[in-house]
């Protein structure tokens, strides 16, 4: 028999899944909390028994979708491919989320915007930016790995100074993903490109290659690394709820 938690959980778990629907098919603007009640069936009041605003609720959605981002991660941390691919994994499924998802990420986005979590209520707040945390360790000690293991040039350091690297290489790696991503939705990368050809993803190749070749990543054939990295990134993201292409239609 199903009690009243578990009763109240799965309801908000279907609120939280129109939610994303409707946030990534009209935007959190123009997105009213009648809509979800619209979509869910549910009264206006028993929407904000579970949400107390909107941005309460954008943030439930953001932490729904950082749980497939910890899936992503948890199954490449445990590929059996060296610490480097895991890390060119990680940025592929970036990539690839970025160009086919650009609305959930958006999501995830505002969700972290002073404005938004400041009105979320404390707990959401506190749960998603905990799980974001937990993302973060586990993309560093990916890339501590990598110092350690997979790069030249670093085997003197000891182990503060290793540490340090591998902060300023995450910080990198990541502000190199989202910089890249945005610029190619932007229309300012294909702007560079021949009119015949999106050159958008070769662009994101080369500049991440160079980036981690300033690191001491020291590669032949980056390309066939990268094809590789890819097609492991692509498998990752069919397995999650949201990610995977079509899911939103398919959940």
């Amino acid at each position: 028999m199903i009690d009243k938690r578990e009763k109240r959980e799965s309801r908000e778990k279907k609120i939280i899944a129109q939610a994303i629907r409707l946030l990534a098919d009209t935007g959190f603007l123009d997105m009213r909390m009648a809509d979800v009640a619209d979509a869910t069936g549910y009264s206006m009041g028993t929407i904000y028994s579970h949400f107390e605003s909107k941005e309460d609720m954008i943030v439930a959605c953001a932490f729904t979708l950082c749980l497939d981002e910890k899936r992503l991660f948890d199954d490449i941390y445990v590929q059996a491919i060296p610490e480097i691919e895991k890390i060119i994994t990680l940025a592929q499924c970036s990539w690839l989320i970025s160009m086919q998802q650009p609305e959930l990420i958006e999501i995830d986005s505002l969700s972290l915007m002073p404005s938004v979590w400041r009105r979320a209520t404390p707990h959401r707040a506190e749960s998603l930016n905990l799980l974001h945390v937990e993302l973060a360790d586990t993309l560093f000690r990916i890339v501590l790995s990598t110092i350690e293991n997979g790069i030249n040039g670093h085997q003197h350091l000891d182990a503060a100074a290793r540490e340090e690297l591998a902060t300023h290489l995450t910080h990198g790696m990541w502000g190199l993903c989202v910089g890249l991503s945005s610029t190619a939705q932007s229309g300012y990368a294909r702007s560079l490109c021949p009119k015949d050809k999106d050159q958008t993803y070769h662009h994101f190749t080369t500049n991440y290659t160079r980036f981690l070749k300033g690191y001491g990543w020291d590669e032949q054939d980056p390309a066939a690394v990268f094809e590789r990295c890819l097609n492991i990134a692509k498998q990752c993201i069919n397995e999650t709820t949201w990610f995977a292409l079509n899911a939103r239609k398919a959940s």
